[in-house]
């Protein structure tokens, strides 16, 4: 007997993502979290555009959206020796997805904060039967066996007993998850010795004029400025020398003093400035050796550890949420073999890598900037073409929408992945098999974007003469679908264009890539499974069964 279908430790952004989620396709799940509540620490504040995609799903982007600053705070990074001294230069950010007049999603990227991210989704869970959240909650213990897993949990009552069908460690940096199953962290730790300050101020007579997303300062203060939000809130990121001072001498006076020399060395004694809180951490770029043991999976910070430079921490934590919850839901609804839940570890554990590695490059072009002010001997001509070559960081559009599977719950179809000039910062929509399906407005039963079809099952998008649709029928939301072959699903649906979706001039099948006899699958997280420009319903049935991984 179970508590819960999945037990998820941590209610950060990554578990609170996986139980609504996991809520939203029927499974009950119980999050516990050591913490009483959500930390009041800005910490995350970078909701990148997919992300922005998965959360308009659940209902909660424009709550996120009125968090955020306005959107003239995103579109640059700002240098500078001191926030009140001489500008090295800016770099404008390409971050918005719109290109030469071309929207590439319905969602925007936003600048908000992760407590407020958190109480989001708290409220969202709230309304959410399927979901428990226990606080003051600590993981002790766990083991599984073949057909569940079994946690020892301890809250102020005393210890108790958990049991669920899986079990999802979403419990951060220093996973209690992820140790008690011997899983090492690969890659480079401990290379920033950092302290988050947490402030109020009002900086806006050397913000206000140049709104930006950062103001990275020079020595002998190193830091970075954020705004959290319109009330004067601000987040410093102080990156120290642990050869000349230690993480404990760090007291909010001490923060105090080290942000007014960030901000002018003659600053004003009686400038009202108030640091709130510290936090002391180390950066690391690192990613987990598995992301599965059996029974148990690792998410977020868990899995990953990036550094901040690009934000793509708490956004690669969402997206795993969002890659493994209709996994466990299929399998656990009698859909899809177990086989399926290997896909998550193949296809999320490249990713983190990537955005681990292009994190750490980011990181690298801030310093080397750095090091050239500092040097006293740079030139104005050196200084800009060092920010020319750091332009990759904050122009990332590829990165977050071009992201693509190579492996996993996918068939490829032969075809070579877009040519870009730079994979980071350029994006062009495709419906190749492992991409995120792209983009294109609509308006039937509510949807504007196709985007809002892709959620709690696999749609198949087919060419108004393709054999598939014919077979099938409309396969209507929340019904069975039948492809023949023995291939029903029960979340499947099927879309004949042109018929069940409006597609004047064949701009949905051009895009997608499938003429007038084609098909298209697209998986619930909205990437693309499996595609055929000369699709018929035995080669289609035949690719579900195969990506269900059905015995």
């Amino acid at each position: 007997m179970t508590d819960a279908t999945v037990l998820i430790a941590g209610a950060g952004p990554a578990g609170l993502s996986m139980a609504i989620l996991l809520g939203r396709l029927g499974l009950d799940a119980i999050v516990v979290e050591r913490r009483g509540g959500v930390n009041p620490h800005p910490r995350a504040r970078s909701v990148n555009v997919r992300t922005a995609e998965i959360m308009r799903q659940w209902g909660v982007l424009d709550e996120i959206e009125a968090a955020s600053l306005p959107l003239p705070w995103t579109e640059q990074f700002v240098y500078c020796e001191t926030l009140a001294g001489t500008e090295i230069g800016r770099v404008t950010t390409g971050v918005q997805p719109v290109v030469d007049g071309v929207e590439l999603s319905p969602a925007p990227w936003l600048l908000t904060s992760q407590d407020r991210i958190e109480e989001v989704l708290l409220r969202r869970l709230a309304g959410m039967r399927e979901a428990q959240t226990c606080w003051d909650t600590e993981l002790v213990e766990v083991t599984q066996d073949s057909d569940g897993v079994a946690a020892e949990v301890r809250d102020p009552s005393g210890t108790r007993q958990l049991r669920a069908r899986w079990l999802v460690g979403a419990d951060g940096a220093g996973s209690r998850v992820r140790q008690s199953l011997g899983i090492e962290m690969d890659g480079i730790a401990g290379f920033g010795t950092m302290i988050n300050c947490q402030f109020y101020a009002d900086l806006g007579p050397w913000s206000d004029h140049r709104p930006a997303a950062l103001y990275w300062t020079t020595s002998p203060a190193r830091n970075v400025f954020q705004k959290i939000d319109t009330d004067d809130r601000w987040l410093c990121q102080i990156n120290y020398d642990p050869s000349m001072h230690r993480a404990e001498d760090f007291s909010t006076d001490m923060a105090a003093q080290w942000i007014r020399r960030s901000i002018a060395p003659d600053l004003p004694e009686d400038f009202d400035l108030r640091v709130t809180d510290v936090i002391p951490w180390v950066m690391s770029s690192t990613v987990a050796e598995r992301f599965r043991d059996r029974r148990v999976f690792l998410i977020g910070d868990a899995a990953h550890q990036l550094p901040p430079t690009g934000g793509f921490g708490m956004n690669t934590a969402v997206q795993d949420a969002h890659n493994l919850a209709w996994k466990l839901a299929a399998v656990a609804g009698g859909h899809a073999g177990e086989g399926l839940l290997d896909t998550y570890e193949t296809e999320r554990a490249p990713v983190a890598q990537y955005n681990a590695d292009r994190s750490r490059e980011n990181s690298r072009s801030v310093g080397r900037i750095r090091r050239l002010v500092e040097s006293g001997t740079a030139t104005v001509e050196q200084k800009r073409e060092a920010l020319r070559a750091s332009t990759q960081y904050g122009n990332w559009l590829g990165m977050d929408l071009g992201l693509r599977y190579d492996e996993g719950c996918l068939i490829p179809d032969g075809t070579e992945p877009p040519q870009v000039d730079d994979p980071v910062s350029d994006y062009v929509p495709t419906a190749r098999p492992g991409h995120r399906a792209p983009h294109v407005p609509i308006d039937v039963d509510g949807a504007t974007s196709t985007l809002d079809l892709y959620d709690s099952q696999f749609v198949l998008l087919c060419g108004i003469d393709c054999d598939a649709a014919a077979a099938a029928g409309k396969g209507e939301a929340g019904t069975e679908a039948d492809l023949g072959s023995g291939c029903a699903h029960p979340a499947l649906r099927v879309l004949r264009l042109g018929v069940d979706l409006d597609d004047p001039g064949g701009r949905l099948a051009d895009a997608h890539g499938i003429g007038r006899m084609g098909a298209v699958l697209i998986r619930p997280d909205g990437h693309v499974a499996w595609r055929n420009p000369q699709a018929t319903a035995d080669a289609a049935a035949a690719a579900l069964a195969t990506l269900l991984a059905r015995p």
